[in-house]
């Protein structure tokens, strides 16, 4: 990894501080709108959901955006206004203001963030070569989960004194972030006007075959996944009245494994070019974490299952860029990432309010929740496996035009 360009290393220790100050806001909302607000179940998975609609209806514009002026002014400018959101949300729920209001920022929250998203996301893909691509995704996420590791922890101390400080420490961080950035992360991507984007080339977009099943599947998995975080979250406080410090136990060790194992799983997949059977092995993993949820009874179950589905993670997440910035043209990466990101925040917003509804639904009987969302993560492991031999002839495909064109050109 030494190979990789310092951009990548910056981006990622940004994540690291980012992560540190943010995780706690998404891990902890969730008890705040129910324990502080007296929200109830069902309202709090629709404020969740349509924050992730917000987001990824965002984070389509901002992809075609950042192919047409560049990278830099969303990582630079874009995040300003969220460190002064946090720091307000800070004053909401330290004076016990209206909820609306808290939502209101929270949603504006959600809105700078998927801003900047896919030029971070695209900005790797800039600075790194195909062969890199993989190992520069894995330095992003291996960065941003310690600083997951680290988020959930500060969290929970900061919690004993009042949740507000969660948000302080998240505009905070957020200020950091920027000013490391300025400094040492320049432009990655220069659009030349050949390279501009058109309304036909986003049109092709929705033309490409693999990227259309490809994305269908990412819904579906967006579903079964939500359910390891809000749903999570609910079931260890509420239902099995786990205290808010092996709350963050559980989330801690995600950050922990995911940086313990990444590095590890990655020379795995780095062996053999084949994402997408790698994103297949994740979802089993998966699979065997919610049946495990199915038995819990004490901190020690949530344990077991959170570290196999970090396992399953540590497949699943880096391949999604490296699978969607491989197969999407040299000036339409970020508009991929965009494009992926919207649909899937379907299954997302869905699987936030139907699965916290379930939740409730299945209050004496956790267990039949638990094995229906193991079944699905099941299924679309199935489904990535069928799709596996497409990508591979796309990929041969692809790299056979490259040397054709090459031998042209001398």
């Amino acid at each position: 990894m030494d190979k990789i360009d310092k951009r990548v290393w910056y981006l990622g220790f940004t994540r690291l501080i980012r992560a540190s100050g943010r995780v706690s806001t998404f891990i902890f909302l969730p008890l705040i709108f129910v324990f502080i607000y007296r929200i109830s179940f069902l309202v709090t998975g629709l404020v969740l959901g349509i924050a992730i609609l917000i987001m990824s209806v965002v984070q389509y514009y901002s992809g075609i955006l950042t192919d047409r002026i560049g990278r830099r002014i969303f990582l630079i400018l874009i995040p300003v206004p969220a460190g002064l959101l946090y720091i307000a949300m800070y004053f909401t729920v330290l004076y016990r203001m209206p909820a609306l209001l808290l939502i209101l920022l929270f949603y504006f929250t959600i809105i700078i963030n998927a801003l900047q998203y896919p030029a971070i996301q695209a900005s790797i893909a800039d600075v790194t070569s195909l062969g890199q691509r993989l190992s520069g995704y894995t330095v992003i996420r291996v960065l941003a989960n310690a600083g997951a590791a680290i988020g959930p922890i500060l969290g929970a101390i900061l919690s004993v004194y009042g949740f507000q400080y969660i948000f302080l420490l998240a505009g905070i961080s957020t200020f950091i972030e920027i000013i490391i950035l300025y400094f040492n992360v320049r432009e990655t991507y220069f659009p030349s006007k050949s390279q501009y984007l058109t309304k036909l080339d986003i049109k092709l977009a929705y033309k490409d075959r693999f990227f259309i099943i490809f994305t269908v599947i990412g819904i579906i998995m967006a579903f079964v996944l939500r359910q390891s975080g809000a749903s999570l979250t609910l079931y260890a406080f509420d239902f099995e009245r786990l205290p808010i410090l092996y709350l963050a136990y559980i989330y801690s060790l995600n950050g922990i494994l995911v940086v313990t194992l990444q590095y590890p799983v990655f020379k795995i997949m780095n062996k053999s070019s084949n994402p997408v059977l790698f994103r297949s092995i994740g979802m089993v993993f998966y699979f065997s974490g919610f049946i495990v949820l199915m038995f819990s009874k004490d901190i020690t179950y949530f344990l077991i299952s959170m570290g196999i589905m970090t396992i399953g993670e540590d497949f699943v997440a880096p391949t999604t860029q490296t699978i969607i910035t491989s197969i999407a043209p040299q000036n339409m990466k970020g508009t991929y990432i965009g494009i992926y990101n919207l649909f899937i925040s379907f299954g997302s917003f869905s699987g936030a309010v139907i699965g916290l509804y379930l939740l409730s639904y299945y209050e004496n009987r956790t267990a039949l929740f638990w094995f229906i969302i193991a079944m699905g993560s099941l299924m679309v492991g199935m489904l990535y496996f069928i799709i596996n031999g497409s990508f591979l002839r796309r990929m041969n495909a692809d790299a056979h035009i490259k040397i054709h064109e090459r031998t042209a050109a001398k």
